[in-house]
């Protein structure tokens, strides 16, 4: 079997548990919207489960995608399988101690990590400081039940870095399904319970306790699902052990020290936008940007995330052999694969957002201009610069430039706060704005340094296959505005009506642009096969 034919089954088995595990993670924040909506309650449950994820990345996740990897492939090409895996052994061993003191030390610190978002809010009146002190409690007590969830994050990254090194890609991707039913169950038993939740009622209460540890628990079972695939693959020789000096720890602690402070980097500017939003008090405007960014996220982990996860190995083994060129035909396979499809996903983002968030989020109305469709239109707007600088420092990643993918990402992460800074101390348009130029910018600067290595990809940004899906695109974009400016129906049935209306027939358009393209040049290509004849 071919690279491209095995990396496209491996995409495809990858593309098929991520497109279930998204669209149950989708079906989650329809819940999560339906129980808590856009309120100051829900502020307070969407800040304190972000706040692992964050944390996790800080400690481990960030240097777990970024080293494990690249650094297991190449310990098991030099070393061979019975030294390589005492090493990787000493690796998952240091990195479980991490995981467990730094999951202790959140839970002792929770009150002042959430002090620390909600610092920039200033309340004017004793109702808005008194629902401010609220949900610093209810923030802080789900925060401490959510605190687990570092050490199962990290034991689901280790246990996910092993399966793809033996190539199981599928499982990874399928398990968070598992989690996201767990947590859709809690949150429909909360609403059972306490059908209209208030940030009084439920402080203290015995139904916040089992919310915060019923969604503690849908992240254990996500780990859980993977340990018959870890039974499966060959493993047997990991042992707990740590040696300092063993060369794989060295290496994962010199990229690591680079990669963490692109953790930082990452971290501060999402803070600065957290934090800022949350100073923007109303209506739910951390949960607007919590919901319009899982929203953005959906094609971009069904595409990209399987198209990126099945090369990784690819391209570390490539690295390490210091093919160049085949790094290179890799890297543009990936980015003509994800560009072709995020291109038309972006514009049906972009021109359809206020309806689609009406919808899903504030049932099936669209009677006004709704925040998290603002959000979900500014951040889809970026989507394709966010989509190449990703492959792009994944690509340098492989070549183990830490350094390189750190100043990048302090780049991306500069500029975000600094537009954050100017343009969105006030407004949460502006700063979902920043977040999309600063990744669009840093994206042309990633292409230029993977070019510096003498991995060119530039000239699949604008190949024929992106060329041909962009025109299909923007044709389509036009019949979509068209169609769905014509009524006026912004409720119920027909809203929905009048948004599934507009999507056929752009996909039509699209489908049949694409097609005619085709046959154009199929057509174009024949003649000058048969003008060279004669």
């Amino acid at each position: 079997m071919s690279d491209t034919t095995s990396h496209g089954s491996r995409a495809l088995s990858m593309a098929g548990g991520t497109l279930a595990s998204r669209l149950t993670g989708l079906f989650r924040v329809l819940v999560l919207a339906w129980v808590l909506g856009f309120t100051p309650l829900a502020d307070s449950f969407n800040l304190a489960n972000t706040v692992p994820n964050m944390l996790f990345d800080l400690v481990l996740g960030g240097i777990a995608s970024a080293t494990f990897i690249p650094v297991f492939i190449e310990r098991l090409a030099l070393d061979g399988e019975r030294r390589a895996w005492k090493s990787i052994s000493s690796v998952i061993t240091g990195a479980l101690l991490v995981l467990l003191i730094a999951s202790g030390i959140a839970w002792v610190c929770s009150p002042w990590i959430i002090d620390g978002f909600t610092l920039l809010q200033h309340p004017s009146t004793a109702r808005s400081m008194s629902t401010l002190h609220h949900q610093r409690i209810i923030a802080t007590s789900l925060l401490r039940w959510f605190v687990p969830q570092i050490f199962f994050y990290g034991v689901i990254g280790i246990a996910t870095a092993l399966l793809n090194v033996r190539h199981r890609f599928g499982t990874p991707a399928w398990v968070p399904v598992a989690n996201n039913a767990v947590c859709i169950g809690v949150l429909v038993w909360f609403h059972v319970a306490d059908p209209h939740p208030t940030l009084n009622a439920v402080q203290g209460s015995r139904d916040l306790l089992w919310l915060g540890l019923g969604t503690t628990c849908g992240v254990a079972l996500q780990f859980l699902c993977l340990v018959p695939s870890l039974l499966r693959s060959d493993l047997w020789r990991l042992s707990f052990r740590f040696d300092h000096r063993d060369p794989a720890v060295r290496a994962v602690s010199r990229l690591g020290s680079w990669t963490l402070l692109v953790v930082v980097a990452n971290q501060l500017s999402l803070y600065i936008v957290l934090a800022y939003a949350f100073g923007i008090g109303g209506n739910g405007p951390v949960s607007a940007y919590t919901y319009g960014w899982s929203f953005m996220q959906m094609p971009y982990a069904v595409v990209v995330v399987s198209v990126l996860g099945s090369l990784t190995p690819q391209l570390a083994r490539l690295a390490t052999a210091q093919d160049f060129a085949g790094l290179s035909e890799r890297l543009r396979f990936g980015l003509r694969q994800s560009l072709v499809i995020i291109i038309p996903c972006t514009l049906v983002l972009v021109i359809l957002a206020q309806p689609i968030v009406g919808i899903l989020l504030n049932h099936a109305n669209a009677t006004h201009r709704l925040s998290a469709g603002t959000v979900l239109a500014i951040l889809a707007a970026g989507l394709p610069g966010f989509t190449i600088f990703q492959l792009c420092v994944r690509g340098l990643q492989s070549m183990q430039r830490a350094s390189e993918v750190f100043v990048l990402y302090a780049i991306q992460n500069g500029l975000t706060i600094g537009l954050c800074i100017a343009l969105g101390r006030h407004s949460l348009a502006g700063l979902t704005a920043s977040v999309s130029i600063a990744y669009t910018a840093a994206s042309i600067l990633a292409v230029i340094a993977l070019a510096r290595h003498h991995v060119n990809i530039a000239s699949t940004v604008w190949s024929l296959h992106v060329r041909r899906s962009l025109r299909a695109s923007l044709v389509a974009a036009l019949v979509m505005a068209l169609v769905y400016s014509a009524p006026t129906w912004d409720q119920g049935i027909r809203l929905v009506a009048r948004l599934m209306l507009s999507l056929v027939l752009g996909f039509i358009t699209y489908v049949s642009f694409v097609m005619i393209s085709h046959y154009s040049i199929s057509r174009r290509n024949a003649k000058d096969v048969r003008l060279k004849q004669y």
